[in-house]
């Protein structure tokens, strides 16, 4: 068995001294390129990956997680001045769960769960304590569920409640909040929300009571929200006017384009608008209608007769008569009543101004023609007061031909360095090629001059024939001369040392071997 590891080891020691030396270096390389190959992928497959377990961590709550997992026996690794704890990739999640169910988590707020063990000494002031911290942190945990919000921290103060006194109003609680953002901001309405939900879980809590602060110190609610309000409002309605603006302009830039190109058109709408918002009510009375008539007529007749004097003939003594009468007449009419309450929405435009701008010059009819055009496309109303200018001027060119210039330059600078990039290539290339030509020829003309060295050893006149040389013969007749001498010299030599010759034609058989 040893013999044949010595064989066998010999064969491979042979066949690599039988190697030229260019095959051995490749040999040699490429044995190291694999090792450091299999090295990399070794050392890849079997590091340990780390995962971000926390960050962002305050010095104690890094404390507080490391010394956690020291007592667990988990690797841990600290990044970013220690305000990061990472551990390996395939533990973070169950890690993670143990400083949980361990109560361990950094910045984690304690809720109702403190009344889970609560002990039979605890007296009624402790309790109350305990019920204002797990409110606070019920609080906290919900503010921080927000998508906007990273952290919160909750302060209430509660009032004391007497018994002797029964007015609720003169106890009302109040509440600060703490916000860590994630963003830049945090949008108004989140604001209002984050207010309404600490009203509704504290008791005598109202909205006014609650001050809702970032970690900057900006108010964003309470005595401060108003000026905030306010910017948000002018913000809005000033996007809404520059979104308006903006429509116009390409509506009237696409009709443009197909006559005169999108490069020869600029086009400036400013507008005027209204955002109050006015509510009007009228009162319509049509023609009236008669719904009830009454006419009542009263009248009264009277006679006075006197006594009849027998002495005087057909005389009448005292003997009167009178007529009275009143008609009255009511007539109510129905009036047929219409009411309309009209609300204008915000937004409304005031008045508009426009211009034009063309490269070239135009002549009054085209500008008429493009005048009808943008007052319909627009919405022009001279009643309001709006005004439209159209001018054709011609451009500028400094502007659009350094800016191709600048491009033309950079895409030729860019060629160029392709091309030079490609060149340096190919010359190191070619280089490479050619040093490794000249090494290969090198090391087969070493080779023939070892071999006629060994040949030519023993004898004298061998060792001072220039035929061994490697340098090349300029006449073909000198070197077949040359040729010629050297055989007939071989041939001798072979007669006269033939265990020499036997050595080294066995040598050149390994080789071809």
């Amino acid at each position: 068995m040893l013999e044949k590891m010595r064989d066998r080891l010999a064969s491979v020691k042979d066949k690599w001294q039988a190697q030229s030396r260019i095959s051995r270096v490749s040999w040699s390389l490429a044995l190291v390129s694999l090792l450091v190959v299999i090295g990399i992928v070794v050392y890849m497959n079997t590091r340990v990956q780390y995962g971000v377990l926390f960050s962002g961590l305050s010095d104690a709550d890094a404390g507080t997680v490391t010394k956690e997992l020291k007592s667990e026996n988990v690797p841990y690794k600290l990044t970013d001045d220690g305000k990061t704890v990472m551990v390996a990739q395939d533990k973070v999640d169950q890690t993670r769960i143990n400083l949980a169910v361990n109560n361990k988590l950094p910045n984690s707020s304690t809720g109702f769960e403190l009344f889970d063990n609560t002990s039979v000494m605890t007296t009624d002031e402790d309790r109350k304590v305990m019920y204002q911290r797990a409110v606070t942190g019920e609080l906290e945990r919900a503010i921080a569920s927000l998508n906007e919000v990273q952290k919160a921290k909750v302060m209430l103060v509660m009032p004391k409640q007497s018994v002797f006194d029964d007015s609720s109003s003169s106890k009302q609680a109040k509440a600060s909040i703490v916000l860590t953002l994630k963003g830049s901001g945090i949008s108004t309405q989140a604001v209002q929300g984050i207010t309404a939900l600490a009203a509704g879980s504290v008791e005598n809590l109202s909205q006014q009571n609650v001050k809702v602060v970032d970690s900057d110190g900006n108010v964003l609610s309470g005595s401060g929200s108003d000026d905030s309000q306010a910017n948000s409002y002018s913000t809005k309605y000033m996007g809404i006017q520059k979104a308006y603006e903006k429509m116009l302009a390409d509506k009237v830039k696409k009709l443009l384009q197909p006559l005169y190109g999108s490069s020869k058109i600029q086009v400036s709408v400013n507008l005027d608008l209204n955002f109050d918002s006015i509510e009007r009510k009228m009162t319509t009375y049509n023609n009236p209608k008669i719904r009830s008539e009454n006419e009542q007529t009263t009248g009264n007749t009277g006679t006075q007769t006197g006594e009849t004097n027998n002495n005087a003939s057909n005389t009448t003594a005292g003997s009167s008569s009178s007529n009275t009468g009143s008609t009255s007449r009511t007539v109510n009419n129905e009036l047929d009543t219409e009411t309309t309450k009209i609300i204008s929405a915000p937004g409304s435009i005031k008045r508009m101004t426009s211009s034009v701008l063309i490269n070239g010059n135009l002549s009054q009819e085209n500008q008429d023609q493009i005048r009808n055009l943008v007052q319909t496309a627009v919405g022009f109303n001279q009643g309001r007061g709006d005004s439209l200018t159209i001018q054709g001027i011609d451009f500028a060119r400094n502007s659009s031909s350094s800016g191709t210039t600048k491009t033309t330059k950079k895409k030729g600078s860019n060629l160029w360095l392709y091309i030079l990039a490609a060149v340096g290539a190919v010359i190191l290339l070619a280089g490479l090629i050619f040093t490794f030509l000249k090494l290969r020829r090198r090391d087969d003309d070493d080779e023939d001059y070892d071999l006629d060295v060994t040949q030519d050893a023993p004898t004298t006149p061998v060792a001072e024939e220039p035929v061994v040389s490697p340098a090349p013969k300029k006449e073909p007749a000198k070197k077949e001369e040359k040729i010629d001498t050297a055989n007939e010299k071989a041939k001798d030599f072979a007669q006269e040392h033939p265990e020499m010759v036997a050595d080294l034609l066995k040598a050149w058989m390994k080789e071809k071997k």
